[in-house]
């Protein structure tokens, strides 16, 4: 699963010119929100 999500942040990256800190970051912030919401 590792190895998908990077493969999905470096095609996100690539495709919208973004940094993939940047997408890290939102990824971080989501899954915290999810992980409030749950708890």
């Amino acid at each position: 699963m590792n190895k998908e999500i990077l493969a999905v942040v470096e095609a996100v990256s690539n495709e919208k010119a973004l940094p993939r800190e940047k997408i890290f970051e939102a990824l971080e912030s989501a899954l915290a929100t999810a992980t409030k919401k749950k708890i």
